[in-house]
């Protein structure tokens, strides 16, 4: 392969994470107790669920899909109570008032200042415009050459066009690149279409013997070294 010059990111899932403080708390709400690990276990099932829905119905779209993956979240934590109520009046009314992937796992600034030392770094992100923001909020923004909004550009992963803005913009190819997110329907098979590397951040191990994966963010290091 070409030498990798670049690293683009996915935004949620992959540098910002739902909140799991904010799920615990409403959980707890409710009398029900919500292990961290737990939690983005059950997450990377909801994901793959939705990867799987994707790959029989065509046209849906992030906004679309994000009650199903809720839906599907709180199957895989085994919720109890009434999911669509759950969904409606509690989950995405939080991420309408502040988007829920926020929740920023402690030394990803160090780990983007490592890898900043050997790649160039950008963020391509299925969002409503508020990407941007979000990274700075996040502290993660000066890591960053620039990002590209699915909102602001008018074209959303999985479709490689928007990958091929992004490459263009950093000035590589699209073969010198890798493409880090967590969702298979979405960002390897954008990716892999737009003739990018990817790495699948796959923490329930569902994708493994598919695509190249890594089970957390900070395995990125040990993946770069096997394949550079």
């Amino acid at each position: 392969m070409p030498r990798l010059k670049a690293i683009f990111f996915d935004l949620g899932g992959t540098l910002l994470h739902l909140s799991y403080p904010f799920f615990q708390r409403e959980f707890e709400r409710l009398n029900l107790a919500l292990d961290e690990e737990r939690f983005f276990v059950a997450v990377s099932m909801a994901n793959a669920a939705i990867s799987e829905l994707m790959s029989r119905q065509s046209g849906t779209t992030d906004a679309t899909r994000l009650p199903l993956l809720f839906n599907r979240l709180l199957e895989s934590l085994h919720f109890p109570f009434d999911r669509e109520r759950f969904v409606q009046e509690v989950i995405l009314k939080e991420h309408r008032r502040a988007n829920l992937w926020r929740y920023c796992l402690p030394n990803t600034d160090k780990l983007l200042a490592s890898l900043r030392e050997h790649y160039r770094l950008a963020v391509i992100s299925n969002a409503d415009g508020r990407a941007e923001a979000l990274i700075a909020e996040a502290g993660l923004l000066p890591f960053f050459e620039f990002v590209v909004d699915s909102a602001i550009v008018g074209v959303e992963k999985p479709d490689p066009k928007i990958f091929e803005i992004a490459a263009r913009k950093m000035g590589v190819s699209p073969e010198e690149s890798l493409y880090v997110g967590d969702v298979y329907a979405i960002d390897v098979v954008g990716a892999c279409s737009a003739k990018m590397h990817s790495a699948l951040l796959d923490k329930s191990g569902f994708y493994s013997d598919k695509t190249p994966t890594i089970s957390s963010l900070f395995d990125l290091p040990e993946f770069l070294g096997k394949i550079t």
